[in-house]
């Protein structure tokens, strides 16, 4: 085989990979778009897109997944589509597992924006340890790491008001102080009916008590709560955006 037999295998593979993105663009794959990419794939006489290198197969899905996104929200049939396109693309979830995990995110928040709030199975091992309360169901479980602060410097983050509801996007404009911030360990959130639960490493359980005299601030990666002296910082260990509007959307609801 001559260089230009390669690079004319190159181009080809080039053109049916740009017909595959096109057909994803808006975050579907349908029956048509198959049957067109498999009679454009005995034309050209390239490998199936299952066959094409990793890197390739997974930046086409993450282009879906952009198109799915690109409105915000997420419902179950942009996931079912999604899902095609992986399977189609023959990704394993642990090749693009990051990108499962913000979509699970996402679709969580999509839920809770159209009143459908979530439950922690009893099995989880977050609650390992927690009691309940008589009618408390914990609504949402997160691991973050602890640290203590002595004063904000007044960054404030959102504050979230007993009966004050959460305006979407507003913890996206806020990071967490970090000046004097120290260390504590990591734990468990969870967020009850009730109640602002955190359980460390360590088994210990401390909450807060919805109402109009709870100090719960909101960032984009984390929370504080505001102790008599001093806070307590709970940085999310997500590192996603939509853990930040998942917690807002759902103390906007819970507390009150």
């Amino acid at each position: 085989m001559g260089i230009k037999d390669w690079f004319g295998g190159d181009k080809k593979k080039a053109a049916y990979r740009e017909k595959l993105k096109e057909a994803v663009s808006d975050g579907k794959l349908d029956s048509r778009d198959i049957k067109e990419l498999a009679k454009l794939q005995q034309e050209l006489e390239v490998p199936s897109a299952a066959e094409d290198r990793t890197v390739m197969r997974r930046e086409i899905y993450n282009e879906a997944v952009a198109a799915a996104k690109s409105d915000g929200e997420l419902s179950g049939t942009d996931a079912h589509e999604l899902s095609k396109i992986q399977k189609f693309l023959a990704l394993r979830d642990d090749q693009v597992e990051k990108t499962r995990w913000d979509l699970a995110r996402l679709r969580t928040l999509t839920e809770i924006r159209r009143g459908n709030l979530p439950e922690v199975p009893p099995n989880n091992s977050s609650l390992r340890g927690v009691e309940m309360e008589p009618g408390e169901t914990p609504h949402y479980s997160m691991s973050v790491e602890v640290f203590d602060l002595g004063t904000t410097r007044q960054n404030d983050g959102v504050e979230m008001q007993f009966g004050g509801g959460y305006e979407s996007g507003a913890s996206q404009m806020h990071v967490l102080p970090e000046d004097g911030a120290k260390p504590q360990g990591d734990a468990s959130v969870i967020l009850t009916n009730r109640r602002l639960i955190v359980k460390t490493a360590n088994g210990k359980v401390a909450a807060v008590r919805y109402s109009p005299q709870s100090k719960i601030a909101l960032y984009g990666d984390g929370l504080r709560l505001e102790r008599t002296v001093g806070n307590t910082i709970l940085r999310f260990k997500s590192k996603s955006a939509e853990t930040g509007e998942i917690v807002g959307e759902l103390l906007g609801v819970l507390m009150r």
